[in-house]
Formats: structure tokens, sequence, C-alpha cells
């Protein structure tokens, strides 16, 4: 898997516009990839064993953490899957989904031995507080004890800086990608990849593993090369 120690199978799903943008330059709600693109993102939830975000896009989009369409709860009996955050800076709203538990499954927040401790009181008996790293999270560390809790699979959803920072660091196997037929523009609008970026001598390269086509939309899926 390219990783130094024992980790989850790591795949990253992403819809963005044919002009790489994930959302607009004013971080509103993507709403641009079809109804299949919705059934084809939780089979993809279905297939794994934790779905992992960033607090960014917990705060943006608030997403759920659940399969969520009828038709693919009845083809996969509705896994449990565990919700997992990162975030350095603890900045979770409270009525996020993310503490919602009536799907089962497990409340994970990853965050650093920076978090005050009033902070860190705050998700007592919300969610499970794993600290990994000094200022930054240490997602090596991260996916190790994921893997000891059993999570096999991993699925990330983004949002484009925790992509850049698996990567970076050689920790994701696959890439989904939907390519929805729309244009969004803007310098400031969010990428599939955040990060300072890679010198094109250091580009990472990707093999293409299936291409589909549903009406005006693509679907590609990637291995990741290392």
């Amino acid at each position: 898997m390219g990783a130094a120690t024992e980790r989850p199978f790591v795949f990253i799903n992403m819809a963005m516009t044919v002009d790489g943008k994930i959302t607009s330059a004013k971080r509103e709600y993507p709403r641009f990839s079809s109804p299949h693109d919705r059934i084809r993102m939780d089979r993809l939830r279905a297939s794994a064993d934790a779905l992992m975000v960033a607090a960014g896009t917990v705060r943006a989009d608030n997403p759920t953490f659940h399969v969520r369409t009828k038709e693919v709860r009845e083809e996969t009996e509705n896994p449990v899957l565990h919700r997992v955050v990162v975030s350095a800076s603890g900045e979770i709203p409270v009525d996020s989904r993310f503490f919602d538990a009536s799907h089962g499954g497990d409340s994970i927040l990853v965050t650093t031995q920076a978090l005050p401790d009033p902070k860190l009181a705050s998700f007592e008996g919300r969610a499970e507080v794993w600290r990994f790293g000094r200022r930054n999270v240490d997602l090596r560390a991260t996916l190790g004890a994921l893997r000891e809790r059993g999570v096999r699979r991993l699925l990330v959803e983004g949002g484009g800086e925790l992509n850049w920072s698996l990567l970076r660091l050689d920790l994701a196997d696959e890439l989904y990608v939907t390519i929805a037929p729309a244009l969004l523009g803007g310098s400031d609008a969010p990428t599939l990849l955040g990060g300072v970026g890679w010198p094109m001598k250091e580009q990472r390269r990707l093999r293409l593993l299936e291409l589909e086509r549903e009406g005006d939309e693509l679907y590609g899926r990637y291995a990741i090369e290392t």
C-alpha cells in the first residue's frame, strides 16, 4: 500500500466540475453532480468501514456519514460507518451531523496535542478525541489507530487540504473522480487538491483503472502510484 506502517486501504472520492472546482469561490454547497453520482457515492460508502472528512467540509457542507439512498441501503444492508473528522482547531458546529449516532458507528475527532483543555472538554460524551501531533495532525498515526480499531477500508471525502495532506505523505491508494458537465471558474474556488503543490518533477502519477459514463457525467477510478 505504500505506507511504512499498517494502515487501512485509503480511497478518496470527489466530484468536480470540468474546470476542476469542488465548489464555488463562495464555498457554497456543491450542486453540480447528478442523482446517479449520489448513488455511486453511496455505493462507495457502503464498501468502507469509516468515512473521513476535514472540519472545513463539516462547517461548509454538514455532510451525512451514512448510506443515504434507499436503493443502496437495500443492496448493502446499510452498513455502519465510523465518522472521522480531522481538525487541528476543533472548530466543529455542535449541531453537526458528525455527532449523529443514530446510524451507529463511532464519532472520532482527530486533533493535536495543542488543542486547549476547555475545547477538549466540549467534546466529552459527544465524540471520542484522538490527539496525534503537536501543531498539525499526524495522519500516519491516525491511520494506524484506525487500523487498530478494525478499519480496513477508509473513504475520504475531502476537502482539498486533507486530500493534499494524504497524497503528499503517500497515504492514499485510489482516487475516484466524478467530472460533472459544469463550469464554476474562480481563482479562489477550491480544487480537488489544496496545499502548496508539487514541482513538476515531483508530480504524482495516476493509473486509470475504470472509466464510465452516464449521460454527460464521467466517473474515473485511478490507482495512485507512489
